[in-house]
């Protein structure tokens, strides 16, 4: 005999990949989305992100590193290339031209820093939400 779970108590295991040098957040990153039944990759530098994201393919990228603006803005670029999953970009504040380019390079959103990790999550779940519901609509 097989059983079949219903559509509605299917859950979807999303790869996370957040990258970032900063090992601490990194971990409460890692913690809160692995309780919500994510899985996750992490990765320190932007050559090992794209790669990594190149064979994933993630849901959602958790991008934090400090760059240049130039090669954040070729980061987002590439990491589009890779992927069809969400990219947020978490930085300090910037002007409406930085904010800009890093979207049209392919970020989805832009978060200023520093963010607590609750409102990264509930952001990140609603990504989530929102691009399983538009694959299974």
């Amino acid at each position: 005999m097989v059983a079949w779970k219903s559509s509605s108590s299917f859950e979807e295991i999303n790869t996370v990949l957040i990258i970032s040098q900063d090992a601490k957040m990194t971990e409460v990153w890692e913690t809160l989305f692995l309780q919500k039944n994510c899985h996750v990759v992490c990765e320190t530098t932007d050559r090992n992100a794209v790669q990594t994201s190149r064979l994933l393919s993630p849901a959602l990228i958790v991008l934090e590193l400090a760059l240049p603006r130039l090669d954040l803005v070729r980061l987002c670029s590439e990491l589009r290339d890779t992927t069809n999953g969400t990219i947020l970009l978490l930085a300090p504040k910037g002007n409406l031209t930085e904010i800009s380019d890093y979207l049209r390079a392919g970020a989805d959103e832009f978060l200023s820093t520093p963010i607590s990790p609750m409102a990264l999550l509930i952001k990140s779940m609603a990504w989530l939400v929102k691009q399983s519901s538009q694959l299974y609509a």
